[in-house]
């Protein structure tokens, strides 16, 4: 993978308490000057602890992308700018 890696994670409780975190990453590949393909993989699938709060999730986080190797590629877009480049309005996520 070469250029920019855009993420999306998730996190959620079992039934028995068990806490787990998944990320995936999302890319372009161009595979001729007018063929581009989204690409997507599972980047990791972890058990965490119960602490799902930001400060947490943000370490198990980049914890993953420096282990894949991908910590430098990841594209950031802030969150008040996402709402915007969207078009949508988009709250705060409780976890």
């Amino acid at each position: 993978m070469s250029g920019t890696v855009n993420i999306t994670c998730d996190a959620w409780q079992a039934g028995n308490m068990d806490g787990y975190f998944a990320v995936t990453g999302h890319w372009i590949e161009e595979n001729s000057p007018t063929g581009w393909e989204c690409k997507s993989a599972l980047l990791r699938f972890t058990k965490v602890n119960n602490a799902h709060n930001g400060k947490c999730l943000g370490g198990a986080l980049f914890k993953v992308l420096d282990c894949v190797g991908i910590a430098h590629q990841v594209c950031l877009v802030p969150f008040s700018q996402s709402a915007c480049l969207y078009g949508t309005t988009v709250g705060p996520c409780d976890l």
